[in-house]
């Protein structure tokens, strides 16, 4: 027999954990000691949290991506887990289904004796009827057929095709295969995997007394109910477009073409007659899958920045010009003219609130005017708002005209993003969690103003000097403690007089205290970053910080308040790389974070590893899909 420690089961849910917990954890049971790897695309945090539970529970390997992925990507990052983890052959199985170990000991000899053999079991519904055993797509007329009625239409030239709910491929074939095409998101991926493997000469079958039992639309449908959810519609209907134009002659995908709204209906009725006494969301659904059936065009995403210049944040350059290098997504900047008037389909904001700043009331009134019309604009063209939720809170000074502005964009926003796990945004919506990128790439660029060593006494505040960023309390720490042997560095514009005021008192008052309250550029920031031993970000409340993010892609420690986010970001980063204080800072946070980088400085670089520009771009152009989704 073959030996079930070679074999790794990758499951890929969304929503529902009690599916694993009903199906998977039979499955691990009857295979152990086959791994199983878990790719949990995110619904909601509870349903993430009560995934994590049981993967820690029951030993499982879980897959945690910021976003719903999609299954086939879904799957190839669970196949990717396994193969790094030793696995030489993976069983794919749907979270609502089951198999025993003697069928998929049968997949695994079949596939270890062929190793170009795609090999899946006869799968039965729950009541122990044959749910699929094999079918074939007609290339011609699009149409499925079940293999046993082969001998009926002798003459045509079709495609056999397996279900993804569950099946088995080796290493070898998995990996010439690439995985499965991420573009079709949900449904006909499958058929694709099967049109790829032929293509490299491999083989689809069935196997001989191979079974699994597929429960089947835990995701699709409310219980009782015939009726799919709309991404049924729209995917099966978006997707057999796709599938015709990327394996096709111009002839067959034109007949497709033809059949494409008789198609449509076909799929549509899957869902019953009763759910047409409320047709507006499976006909919006199947109208838009027509539509981008037709067109494989990138999503026109128009960003909330007007302009790129020297001044504006590098993590909002960073990401426009790493969304712009995919062929999947074109961006757009900011510009009244354009986002009342203009073509695009999504808007992509961070700080809505700057929408409506101006320096004089006469053109803060004109930019309210103008904001009210582009969200008129919005709301007439039903366009979805995909928001960055960087703050938790909005800032104070702004108006009732300001916040029923915000309210309305708010109700238009179909998706929002999330810097990290611990932000609850308020709006029900989709949210997506795509960490913070790191700051490496925009720096490898920039030569330092001046050469610098690291003064080992040296802490250095960078950034706008703000009062919610507690330089005060660094100032107050220094001055109540004269004898202390630091040399107390800032750099940054302060937006207060009254703070300004008080920091170049400081600087006058104590020669261990020096600042440049200016704006600094990139080649003076790396070099105030390389002159110091640590920097300090002394803030009375933290949550995300790009300032964090900067130091350390610049391999300096940081001394920053200790909380759930930044805790997590320490066990990341590795040991050494950011000290925590709790509650206010004082002199003795100081002088031990001091001591302890001079004692011990951290090895290497922090382990950036997991905030790369090119996954977060492929994760925003996720998001930015899904809020187009009906």
């Amino acid at each position: 027999m073959s030996d079930l420690a070679r074999l790794a089961v990758v499951v890929v849910g969304y929503g529902d954990p009690s599916l694993l917990e009903r199906h998977t954890t039979q499955v691990a049971a009857a295979l152990r000691p086959a791994r199983i790897v878990v790719v949990d695309n995110h619904s909601t945090d509870a349903n993430r949290a009560a995934v994590r539970a049981l993967c820690d529970r029951e030993g499982w390997t879980g897959v945690y991506p910021g976003t719903n992925t999609g299954f086939g990507a879904g799957c190839n990052l669970g196949a990717a887990t396994a193969l790094a983890e030793g696995a030489e052959v993976l069983l794919f199985l749907n979270p609502d289904a089951t198999i025993d170990a003697e069928s998929a000991v049968r997949l695994l000899a079949a596939v270890e004796a062929e190793p170009l053999l795609l090999a899946a079991p006869t799968v039965l519904g729950p009541d122990g009827e044959v749910a699929s055993a094999g079918l074939d797509l007609d290339l011609d007329t699009g149409t499925m057929r079940s293999w046993r009625r082969r001998a009926e239409h002798p003459d045509a030239e079709t495609l056999p095709w397996v279900t993804g709910a569950c099946f088995a491929v080796t290493r070898e074939l998995w990996e010439r295969l690439a995985g499965f095409d991420e573009r079709y998101f949900l449904y006909w991926e499958d058929v694709d995997l099967c049109a790829r493997v032929r293509a490299f000469g491999g083989r689809v079958a069935v196997v001989d007394g191979a079974t699994a039992i597929h429960a089947g639309g835990g995701t699709q449908r409310a219980e009782g109910s015939r009726a799919k959810s709309p991404a049924y519609y729209y995917f099966n209907v978006r997707n057999r477009a796709l599938f015709a134009r990327t394996w096709l002659s111009q002839e067959r995908e034109r007949a497709w073409r033809r059949g494409a709204v008789g198609a449509a209906y076909e799929i549509l009725m899957r869902g019953g007659r009763r759910q047409l006494l409320h047709p507006v969301r499976p006909l919006s659904a199947v109208l838009q899958g027509l539509r981008d059936g037709r067109r494989d065009r990138p999503v026109r995403v128009m960003e909330s920045v007007r302009e790129l210049r020297a001044t504006t944040n590098p993590y909002i350059v960073q990401l426009i010009q790493t969304l712009d290098r995919r062929d999947d997504t074109d961006v757009l900047l900011f510009g009244f003219a354009r986002a009342i008037a203009g073509h695009y389909d999504v808007f992509h904001v961070h700080w809505p609130e700057l929408l409506m700043s101006a320096r004089t009331p006469l053109r803060r009134l004109a930019r309210r005017l103008l904001v009210t019309a582009f969200v008129a604009r919005l709301h007439l063209t039903r366009t979805p708002v995909v928001r960055t939720w960087h703050n938790l809170a909005r800032p104070d000074g702004l108006s009732r005209w300001d916040h029923r502005l915000l309210d309305a964009l708010e109700r238009r926003t179909r998706h929002v993003i999330r810097l990290t796990d611990q932000t609850a945004p308020p709006l029900a919506v989709p949210t997506s969690t795509i960490v913070h990128a790191h700051y490496r790439d925009w720096f490898d660029r920039v030569e330092p103003a001046f050469e610098a060593t690291p003064n080992p006494r040296r802490a250095l505040y960078f950034g706008l000097i703000k009062p919610y960023k507690g330089v005060e309390h660094l100032l107050e720490a220094v001055a109540g403690s004269p004898g202390a042997d630091l040399d107390v560095r800032l750099v940054g514009s302060p937006t207060d007089p009254a703070l300004e005021a008080r920091v170049r008192a400081a600087v006058a008052a104590d020669p261990r205290v020096s600042a440049e309250l200016s704006y600094a550029d990139d080649a003076t920031l790396a070099a105030e970053i390389a002159a110091a031993a640590l920097v300090v970000l002394p803030y009375k409340a933290m949550h995300n910080s790009g300032a964090l993010l900067l130091a350390l892609s610049l391999d300096t420690p940081v001394l920053a308040p200790d909380n759930e986010v930044n805790r997590r970001l320490s066990e990341e980063v590795g040991d050494g790389w950011l000290h925590l204080f709790d509650g206010t800072l004082t002199i003795e946070d100081l002088e031990r974070a001091l001591k302890a980088v001079a004692a011990e400085p951290p090895p290497g670089r922090p382990d950036l590893s997991a905030r790369e520009w090119p996954e977060s771009a492929a994760l925003h152009a996720a998001a930015f899909r899904a809020a187009l989704l009906p």
